[in-house]
Parts: C-alpha cells; structure tokens; sequence
C-alpha cells in the first residue's frame, strides 16, 4: 500500500523524490562535451508545444535565465505546435547547425525518441531529453541524458488527493451511497509518458487505499482548455449527478472542465453544488480557484527552480563537474537518468 499523508483543510505537502540515488554519486558524469566556441553554450530548445501550458512556463523560466546570466547559455527555442512530422524537421535543420552546443528535447510523441537519438547521434551533439522521452532509447547513445520528475510520482501524488478527499468527505463526495466513486478521466495525450502514469497510477492510488473506482469515461482533450470544457459539457448532460470526480492530467484541462460544469450551475463560488475536479501543475489560476474552494486539488510544480536546474546541469556538463552539482536533483546508477522532486500538493478539504 501506498504511504499517504493525510491532509486537514489547505495543505502544502511535501515530498522527497523516490529516486534511488544520492546526489553524491558521480561515476561516468564527467565527458569529452565542450563547447564550439569561447562564447556562450548555444543550446538549441525543441519544444514540443508552446501552447501547453507547462513547458510553456519552463521555457519562460529559462529565457529569465539566461537574461540573468548574460553570455553564459544562450537558448534558442523551436515550437514543435504538436506536430511529430513538424518536430522532426526542426531536428534535422537544429542539426545541420555547425554552433549547437547542446540539444533540449521535449518530445512531441515519446515513440519516436529512438529516430531523434539515431540522428542526433551522427551529428554527436549531447542532448538531453526533458520528460516525455523513451528511457531505453535514451541510454543508447553516450551524450544523452533524461531529466524530469519522476513520471509515477505524479500519479501517486493526484490518487493522495483522491485518498484524502473521500477519507474527509465521503458522504458528500459519494452521491448515491454506493461506496464507489464514480469518476471521468481527462488524460492529455496518449503518447505522453506523464499522461499515461497519472492517468494508471491516480486510480490504482486510490484502489490500493481501499477505494473502489468506476471510471464513467475517458476523453482525450490534447491538454486544452476548451476541449476539456466541451467534452465536460457533453459529459454533464449523459451522467449528471453520476459524476462524483474529474481528474484531469493537468490543471489547464481541470480548468476547462470547471467551466464546463459552472455551465449547468456547478462548482460556482457560492454554491452547494461541487464536483470534486483534481488537476495538476499548480498554475496560478488553479491555486487561486483552490483557495475558493472551487476546485479541490493539484500537484505542485516549481518551474522556476527546475529551469535552474536544467541550467546548473547543463554548466556543469561542460564543466566535466558532477552533472547534479548545486541541484535538488537525483541521478541513477547510470549517470544518464536525472530527477527533479515535485513541490507537493495543495487541497482544500473543505
């Protein structure tokens, strides 16, 4: 069973990341990478989508970066608008690029993590993936390296939030007596690995506390706010009052689905009538409608801190220094798999 801890009203919960390795270790981390020139590293950020909300944020954080380090990093970043075929073609120009340094990949569709590495590779330009990547994919090759929170740590953390939230109010949450929550799934995309384990793992949380679970229906909103909002809309109108919780694989489709439900009165800030929606992220409207009480809980996320990270890793890569040197960060006996706590999760219980 799952360790929880247990929440009282609004809680920030902290956690420690599960990653087996200390920061100590340092076998196989320093390597042949330099720079192509006595200027700043020029590293090259294919982003695969600036719409989404997190990366989105990550990448502001590492142009605030940079601005406050002058001369030291300079980032160049390329939209991947969702689009692999798109991706792939900002890859093959990035490295044709005879000054890339480094390459930061945020991998549209996790499946193809093995032709990057195959082309990356026979330019031998160091690259770390950033998340949504192939694990095996990435040890094949010598200069590539993960770096992200760990992918089931998220999902244990949304199924606390289930766990604490029907242990403080069953009765309201469990509308027909049936001791079974009654719940839709809003899942990203399913090619993303985070996706997929909050999507799995925030319900076997829940099923392994000894809460039975019956999921009413999964829709796949692309990790948009208005498709989140219209499929909930559709939803209300098949399920109404069989609906006892939305959880959504991040906070900017929970939003949308808040509003799909405020559209037949519920989850207002005055109003008796909620649903239980669980986001995560822990973007600043969500924090603000979880403070109303509007919206019932989220994973944290410090993205300010995680751009540092990728910025101290990234020095210390070229530096031939221990690559988790000065971060919160965790590496594997590989030295190639590195990973960044989460910040917790914040609810409101009442």
């Amino acid at each position: 069973m799952k360790k929880l801890i247990k929440a009282s009203a609004i809680i920030l919960l902290f956690v420690i990341s599960t990653s087996i390795m200390s920061q100590s270790y340092n076998k196989n981390l320093s390597s042949t990478v330099s720079a192509n020139s006595n200027g700043p590293i020029n590293v090259s950020v294919l982003i695969s989508n600036f719409n989404l909300s997190v990366v989105s944020l990550i990448m502001e954080e590492l142009k605030k970066t940079e601005q406050a380090n002058p001369g030291v990093i300079q980032y160049t970043f390329y939209d991947g608008k969702g689009n692999q075929d798109i991706q792939n073609t900002q890859l093959k120009t990035t490295l044709t690029n005879t000054n890339v340094d480094l390459i930061i990949l945020d991998m549209v569709d996790a499946s193809y993590s093995k032709n990057a590495i195959n082309r990356i590779k026979e330019s031998n330009i160091p690259v770390i993936f950033l998340g949504n990547a192939d694990i095996q994919s990435v040890m094949s090759y010598t200069k590539s390296y993960w770096m992200g929170p760990p992918p089931t740590d998220g999902g244990i953390l949304q199924g606390s939030i289930i766990v604490d939230a029907w242990n403080n109010n069953k009765k309201g949450i469990d509308k027909n007596n049936d001791n079974i929550l009654q719940y839709i799934m809003i899942e990203g995309t399913p090619t993303n690995i985070y996706a997929v384990a909050r999507t799995k793992l925030s319900i076997e949380t829940a099923n392994e506390n000894n809460i039975a679970t019956q999921e009413l229906a999964l829709k796949i909103c692309n990790w948009k706010q208005n498709e989140a909002k219209d499929a909930i809309a559709s939803l209300f109108l098949k399920y109404g009052n069989k609906i006892e919780a939305i959880i959504s694989n991040d906070d900017t489709m929970a939003i949308g689905a808040i509003k799909g439900l405020q559209e037949y009165g519920y989850n207002l800030e005055n109003t008796p009538q909620k649903i239980m929606v669980i986001g995560f992220d822990g973007t600043v409207q969500a924090k603000e409608l979880i403070e109303k009480g509007i919206m019932t809980g989220t994973v944290l996320q410090n993205l300010n801190k995680f751009a540092n990270n990728i910025q101290t890793i990234i020095l210390n890569l070229f530096n031939n220094k221990n690559l988790i040197e000065g971060t919160d960060c965790k590496i594997d006996s590989t030295g190639k798999i590195i990973t960044a706590p989460y910040d917790g999760v914040l609810v409101n219980l009442n």
